[in-house]
């Protein structure tokens, strides 16, 4: 009964809470006529509106046909399946859909946001955290938006590893279109893509600030890697202060837009994330991997392959700065650099602009 009101109620939390405090379970509500719920309680014309149209044309039946077809599970939060970490709240979704899997109790969980429209830095920091935490039995969850939270998840597939995506919309819509392929790694790779919201739901701006509660809800600590001043990503944050989670913000350079958000959440006592190992060491983990510029010296690479990975950044440097340090030749430069990129350690962000990938 639990699937047929929040089919009804289209996953408003709001009003699903107002029907059940003013009904009692949903299997009271379920034996209950049309004329009696919309009676129940004092609905806004938006909740009735809501209520008419799906109490008419919802068929259980179909719904859970629907569901199956479309390789969609179901949970109620009396659920024992359902993430006893959202439990302890309020404001906690009373249902989850999902495809894939739901994270385990004992999932240590790590949330990555960020801007939609990420630099370079941005992209490469959040994409390693995916990477070395999820190496060390750390999973990411994000909200698989373009920008920070997409490459948080590419850094956990990359390696075959489950992360969990929190969409504002039906789990059977890929929201953006192009994270398709990154849609189906998830799934693929032992993780899952959730929402409150019944299938079909399209990706109404207004759900997004709402399903940020449960990202930050089933995370153990939120982490904001480049956010504006005004983010959207700032609203999971202040979820997360609320909820008592840890908050780490990446620091940023002065005066840049992209930093702004970053650098007050810090001045305001957010813990500063520089690397992976911050978070392993806030939680005790002794670090599996080693970074990547000592995997390339084990294995004897030339000298001036080395000198010049060492040189940049994950900001873009120009090919002139690379020859004032290395005094190396424009030649030798740009061949190293060429190795350097077919390793996937390299890429030309724009014009002999060169940053590193990993």
């Amino acid at each position: 009964m639990w699937l047929w009101l929040a089919e009804i109620t289209e996953g408003n939390n709001k009003l699903e809470k107002k029907i059940l405090d003013n009904c009692g379970e949903p299997e009271i509500i379920y034996k209950m006529s049309d004329k009696e719920i919309l009676g129940s309680a004092d609905f806004t014309e938006y909740e009735k509106k809501i209520l008419q149209n799906n109490l008419e044309k919802v068929s259980l039946d179909r719904i859970k046909d629907d569901l199956k077809a479309k390789e969609v599970n179901f949970v109620s939060a009396e659920h024992e399946e359902f993430p006893s970490s959202l439990r302890a709240y309020q404001d906690c979704p009373f249902h989850l859909y999902y495809k894939g899997r739901l994270p385990a109790d004992n999932t240590l969980l790590v949330a990555v946001v960020g801007s939609r429209v990420c630099s370079n830095y941005g992209r490469n920091i959040a994409k390693n955290l995916g990477r070395e935490l999820s190496e060390n039995d750390i999973s990411i969850i994000s909200g698989m938006a373009r920008g920070i939270d997409t490459y948080s998840h590419l850094g956990a597939v990359e390696i075959k590893k489950p992360t969990f995506a929190v969409l504002g919309c039906g789990v059977d819509i890929c929201y953006p279109t192009e994270n398709i392929e990154l849609y189906r790694d998830i799934i693929s790779y032992c993780g899952g893509i959730i929402s409150e919201y019944p299938c079909g739901t399209k990706p109404l701006s207004w759900n997004f600030p709402l399903r940020n509660r449960i990202i930050s809800g089933m995370s153990d600590a939120v982490v904001v890697v480049e956010a504006k001043e005004k983010s959207g990503s700032l609203i999971t944050v202040e979820y997360a202060l609320e909820q008592g989670k840890d908050v780490f913000a990446v620091p940023g350079r002065v005066g840049d837009v992209l930093s702004e958000g970053c650098n007050r959440l810090i001045k305001s006592g957010a813990m500063v994330l520089t690397e992976p190992s911050d978070i392993l060491q806030n939680y005790g983990i002794s670090k599996k991997t080693k970074c990547k510029i000592s995997a390339l010296s084990k294995k004897n690479l030339e000298k001036d392959l080395l000198l010049v990975y060492i040189e940049l950044g994950l900001h873009p440097v120009s090919v002139q700065t690379i020859i004032e340090e290395t005094r190396l030749e424009y030649e030798k430069i740009m061949e190293l650099l060429t190795k350097l990129q077919l390793m996937g350690l390299v890429e030309e962000v724009y014009q002999n602009h060169y940053a590193r990938t990993k």
